[in-house]
This record gives C-alpha cells, sequence and structure tokens, in this order.
C-alpha cells in the first residue's frame, strides 16, 4: 500500500536547487520527506551544484555525501528508504520508498511523481535502497527547509 504522505509532494515542479513544495530536485525532494516525515534534516547542498540534471558536476557531489544519505542497505524497502538511481551508467538520481513497491521520485519534465519500482524507466537503473539514520542528521543545516 501506498503511504499516505506521498500525496502531499506529487506534482511538486522540477526545480534545480530546489528545497521546498515550491520547488524541488531530487535531493531536495528526499530531504522535504524526511524532514517533514521523520524528523531527519539533511544538509541543504544546493549552493554545492548549479544544474541537477548535470551528471558530470553533482556525480562528485553525490559519492561525497553517499554515506550520508544512505545509512545502511537494504534487501526489501522500507517505507522512508532512499532509492539510489543510476543515470548514465552513475548513481547520481535518488527518490523516496513510498511503499506498494512505488518509489516517489522527481522527473524535469513532470515534476514530482510515483513510479513503481518495475517501470522501464526505473528497474533497471535502481543501484539498492538506504535506511538513512537520524543520527546522520544534523541539527543545524544552513538554509533551512
Amino acid at each position: 500500500m501506498i503511504a499516505g504522505w506521498a500525496k502531499n509532494y506529487i506534482g511538486i515542479p522540477f526545480m534545480s536547487g530546489g528545497r521546498t513544495h515550491g520547488g524541488c530536485d531530487c535531493y531536495g525532494l528526499v530531504r522535504l520527506v524526511l524532514h517533514e516525515q521523520a524528523g531527519i534534516l539533511l544538509p541543504d547542498l544546493s549552493s554545492a551544484y548549479g544544474d541537477a540534471l548535470d551528471a558530470d558536476e553533482t556525480s562528485p557531489l553525490f559519492q561525497q555525501n553517499l554515506p550520508l544519505l544512505t545509512g545502511r542497505q537494504k534487501d526489501v524497502p522500507a517505507l522512508l528508504d532512499v532509492a539510489v538511481i543510476r543515470r548514465f551508467g552513475r548513481p547520481t538520481h535518488i527518490g523516496i520508498y513510498a511503499g506498494g513497491g512505488y518509489i516517489l521520485h522527481t522527473i524535469r519534465t513532470a515534476g514530482t511523481v510515483l513510479q513503481r519500482v518495475t517501470h522501464p524507466d526505473l528497474r533497471q537503473r535502481i543501484e539498492g535502497y538506504y535506511a538513512v539514520e537520524a543520527a546522520r542528521a544534523h541539527p543545524s543545516v544552513p538554509g533551512g527547509v
């Protein structure tokens, strides 16, 4: 079953560097959902890149912060687990598991969407699911939520 909170995020427009309901990129969406649904506040990172869709720009940042985002890898995803997704053969996209076999993530042309993990755009690209631990949260994060 899909979590009831997921509907609150569907349709948020895609915005590179966005961190609010007014617009999000993939990291901003995960950050927003984890904060609102679990009280976990991840660092903002929006000033660390210019274009969320530029894999060459985001890949090094993603690799540097992957331990913060991922926590421990899971065999079976649970609600609010982070799905790490490959783009151009590298893990440079993330979404959040919303239950019922669906991932909530952003798409440039559609904004925030729910897609089945078996959808052709996702099924071969999911690198893994990870539990973000509350201990990894940062209590004082510049820029707020």
